[in-house]
Order: structure tokens, then C-alpha cells, then sequence
């Protein structure tokens, strides 16, 4: 009858906690990074964790958008593509995030020749056309001095054929 009850207990301690995770804020998640270190952060995390990331980052969300860089630093191949699709998801949605987010310095992994390509795998994207047209829409509403630079740059990249 213990024993039961023990595994009843532990089984959900184990889901609340899986639960408490997946319900990450972006404040919690850069609080994991910076106690933590993104290494351990991104490497700590489920398959279900990180898609919930991906998800909030493809959505355009600032505040997720703005952890990219600092998640970049701890994520291998597979998850670093991740990243950089995730933001180009964004693209279209919240063009002054993404900007901010993107490595100055054109890095292989959130520089705009990978974030502006529109690196989409396996027609993820059915209307490659129509998604271009929304993201240079979007980033024309960018009007911030900083951002200008790699405004540039993207709407340039997008227009390569």
C-alpha cells in the first residue's frame, strides 16, 4: 500500500514538474541562463520544452525573440537551425524583435544571410512569395536608428533571387 502511494506521488511530482517546466517564462528561462549557463540550460531541456521555445519564438513574441542570442550560445547543430528558423518565422510578425535579436557580425547561425534567407525546411512555408512580401512589409514599419543597418541587410537578402 506504501509503495503505491509512493509512486502515485512521485508520478505527479514528475508531470507538475514536467507541467512547471513546459510553462517557462522568458524571465524564468534568461534567470536558468544566466545562474546556469545556456549549455546546461538547452541541454537540461525536454523535446517538448524546447518546441514550446520554438513556438513562442515563431510567434513573434518580443520577449521570447530577445532570449535567441542568449540561447544560441548553448545549443548544437540541430537546435541552433532551430533558432534561426524560429526567427525567420518571426520575421513577418515582429520584424523590430527579430532585428534586435540578429548577430551583427552575420554569424552562421543568427546572422541575416541565415534569419533573412528564408531557410524554411521541406515547404515548411508553402508561399515562399507571400511570405517575402509580409516580412519586407514589416520591416519597412522599422524605423528605429540602430536597426537601420541590418534592416538594410535583410530586405536585401530578401530580394536575392
Amino acid at each position: 500500500m506504501r509503495g503505491a502511494f509512493l509512486f502515485a506521488l512521485a508520478l505527479s511530482l514528475a508531470c507538475s514538474t514536467a507541467d512547471a517546466a513546459t510553462q517557462k517564462t522568458p524571465a524564468l528561462l534568461a534567470k536558468q541562463i544566466n545562474d546556469e549557463g545556456a549549455k546546461a540550460t538547452v541541454s537540461a531541456m525536454s523535446e517538448s520544452e524546447w518546441d514550446s521555445v520554438l513556438t513562442h519564438v515563431d510567434s513573434g513574441n518580443a520577449a521570447w525573440v530577445a532570449l535567441v542570442p542568449k540561447l544560441a550560445e548553448g545549443t548544437d547543430a540541430g537546435s541552433s537551425e532551430d533558432l534561426g528558423i524560429g526567427l525567420a518565422y518571426a520575421l513577418p510578425k515582429n520584424a523590430r524583435a527579430v532585428l534586435s535579436a540578429i548577430d551583427p557580425n552575420d554569424g552562421p547561425v543568427l546572422g541575416v544571410s541565415r534569419v533573412c534567407s528564408a531557410p524554411f525546411i521541406e515547404d515548411t512555408v508553402k508561399d515562399i512569395p507571400a511570405y517575402i512580401r509580409h516580412a519586407k512589409a514589416a520591416l519597412a514599419k522599422v524605423h528605429t536608428p540602430a536597426l537601420q543597418d541590418v534592416k538594410k541587410a535583410c530586405l536585401a537578402e530578401l530580394s536575392k533571387p
